[in-house]
């Protein structure tokens, strides 16, 4: 003969006996010893927390013959061991998953006007899983479920209280059971034990409630399998092999490769978890589940309760502050998909989803750009929380000054343009002929780069960690137009209060003439970031993440100023060579150099100044409109 259960043997019989469930027992156990028992009740719940217990309890409780000044059954009185054998004429238990057509409710509903018998006091259907009923069903029963005749209580269980039809709920109390936390799946393990005689290990109970995830008939199962297991004592050992969870020792060692970015460590660890006949997908929920700890023991800073032993806690807590928030919020979203991706069909190795998530954590350049950017951030305010005495020596430094202004310029004198040469001009013949206008001609906007120089006595030194942050900030604030086309470039060096923006060779003919035009807004939100101006500086720099080093996209149409044309009589030049892996352009000496208010055109020897318009008009014989935009 098979032996019974330990959820079966051992099933609650009371009120006070149902674990982790007071809210609901407490309110039932007052309705009874009161006489305010209601018609209708609904419990849901997930599974294994005692929601068809529950509904027997009540029914006992409603035909006890012995019932206790405090609402409990007896438990020894005929009712009561009639309901615990399942023999109970008055108490109905239908099955909705099975019996979910209308036939079997009209059926149901037939019978509820019929008497009870001798010795009972209420007649209770309980109807289990009755979200599973048909609508029709569910409409069949709504009117009974309303006004059923005065000895009669309905109790309805399910798991899905969201697909019960919102009248059915209406009619009803509803009570909600919760999810048992870890104490007091391995208090009511321990008390099961004990019962049964069998000696344990506490450490051994942790691993069951965990794996249980709330469920107490979970954890009675499992309990009932280690039992088997065992030939002696209940020890941790044996449950952890039992469940076949991979080593606690060994997931750290994988973390810990994790967080010294040692991609060969993490894969040898796998390697060994694999080797000794562990499921990839196990192992990497079990790493799921570390990583979890982890970040709730960094980023809750104790506020929230994590079930493990202290040792482990402490290692965890360890793995946290060292990879930081954004890094663990990363590892868990990456092992998260790796999950979903191997329980997957098209998943035909587990193990190399498993093993490419793992490098992919381990390797931090293998995110992109924007992800690559977000670990240095973390890294610097990790560096700085932990530090308190840089900080302070930081935030005690005086601000630096603002950067002087240029000279004033001779009145009467165009400054010159730094990307324009200008010719110098011949010496006329007769002193009352009006003087050439000056010949513009195009330059290249850079020069080949030169080492740079030693920042002067009082320029600001930056840091390139700040310059990251502030480069960030000054994305969010420049208009979204300029931020599309600029974003390309990130901060790769800081010589001083030169800034060498790094840019792909494809894209840095687009990036830097934008740069260049939007040079005072930029610079403008660099001082609100750094407190004073920097200087900037380009390089061509692959970034990893595309064949070609940077994020295709289609070139800018139309010339720029770099361009110069080419002589019809001269013979081909070919393609235009590459730049230059190291191009500097300073675009604060060029801001400085040119005053927009300034940009006039000086007056001539025989009148006052001629503006272009009126050049236009005289050379070409045309009239120059202004074009309105369209309406």
């Amino acid at each position: 003969m098979a032996s019974q259960s330990l959820y079966r043997k051992y099933r609650p019989q009371r009120f006070e006996e149902l674990v982790g469930q007071e809210h609901v027992t407490t309110a039932l156990r007052n309705a009874v010893r009161e006489g305010r028992v209601g018609h209708a009740y609904l419990f849901s719940g997930p599974r294994g927390t005692g929601k068809t217990t529950t509904a027997r309890i009540l029914a006992k409780a409603l035909n006890c013959l012995d019932l206790g000044a405090d609402g409990e059954p007896c438990t020894v009185c005929e009712n009561c061991v009639a309901i615990a054998a399942g023999s109970f004429n008055d108490l109905v238990e239908m099955d909705a998953a099975s019996n979910n057509g209308v036939d079997a409710i009209r059926d149901l509903v037939e019978r509820v006007s019929l008497g009870i018998g001798a010795t009972s006091k209420m007649k209770v259907y309980l109807i289990d899983e009755v979200h599973m009923l048909s609508n029709a069903a569910s409409n069949a029963l709504l009117k009974t479920l309303e006004e059923p005749p005065g000895h009669v209580v309905f109790v309805l269980a399910t798991t899905n209280p969201e697909k019960v039809l919102p009248t059915i709920r209406s009619r009803t109390q509803h009570f909600e059971l919760t999810l048992l936390s870890i104490d007091q799946i391995t208090g009511l393990l321990a008390s099961l034990l004990e019962r049964e005689g069998v000696e344990f290990e506490p450490e051994a109970l942790v691993p069951l409630a965990r794996a249980a995830a709330g469920s107490a008939r979970d954890a009675e199962s499992l309990l009932d399998q280690a039992l088997a297991h065992a030939t002696g004592a209940l020890t941790a050992a044996g449950v952890e092999s039992v469940l076949g969870g991979s080593p606690f020792d060994t997931r750290m060692a994988i973390l810990d490769a994790i967080a010294g970015e040692d991609v060969a460590g993490a894969l040898s660890g796998l390697a060994v978890l694999l080797e000794s006949g562990h499921d990839a997908r196990r192992i990497a929920e079990d790493l799921l589940r570390s990583l979890r700890d982890a970040f709730l023991l960094s980023a809750a800073r104790g506020q929230v309760h994590v079930d493990a032993p202290e040792d482990e806690r402490a290692r965890l807590s360890s793995i946290g502050d060292v990879l930081g928030n954004a890094v663990l919020v990363r590892a868990l979203e990456t092992l998260g998909q790796a999950v979903v991706d191997m329980r997957g069909t098209d998943a035909a190795d587990p193990r190399l989803v498993l093993e490419i998530a793992l490098v992919r954590l381990a390797r931090r350049d293998t995110g992109g750009t924007l992800q690559v950017l977000a670990d240095r951030v973390e890294r610097l305010e990790q560096r700085l929380a932990n530090d308190p005495v840089a900080s302070a020596e930081s935030a005690s430094t005086p601000a630096a000054k603002p950067a002087p202004k240029p000279a004033p310029k001779a009145p009467g004198k165009k400054p010159a343009l730094g990307a324009y040469k200008q010719a110098p001009k011949a010496t006329p013949a007769d002193d009352d002929a009006p003087p050439e206008p000056p010949v513009m001609k195009a330059a290249p906007l850079v020069e080949p780069a030169v080492a740079p120089a030693p920042a002067p006595a009082g320029d600001v030194v930056f840091d390139l960690d700040d310059v990251i942050v502030a480069w960030n900030a000054v994305l969010e604030a420049i208009p979204r137009s300029l931020r599309s086309a600029i974003q390309e470039a990130q901060p790769l060096s800081v010589d001083g209060n030169v800034i060498t923006f790094g840019v792909s060779r494809t894209q840095i003919d687009n990036v830097k003439p934008r740069f260049q035009k939007e040079a005072h807004a930029i610079r403008e939100k660099f001082i609100e970031q750094l407190g004073s101006p920097p200087k900037f500086k380009f390089a061509v720099h692959s970034w990893t993440g595309s064949p070609d080093g940077g994020r295709p996209r289609a070139p800018r149409s139309g010339p720029t100023l770099e361009a110069v044309p080419n002589d019809p009589d001269s013979p081909d030049p070919g393609p235009e060579p590459p730049p230059p892996d190291d191009q500097v352009i300073d675009l604060v000496a060029l801001h400085d150099m040119v005053d927009p208010d300034e940009l006039v055109d000086a007056p001539t020897a025989t009148g006052p100044a001629v503006d272009s318009i009126s050049r236009l008009e005289d050379a070409f014989g045309a009239t120059v409109v202004e074009e309105l935009p369209r309406t």
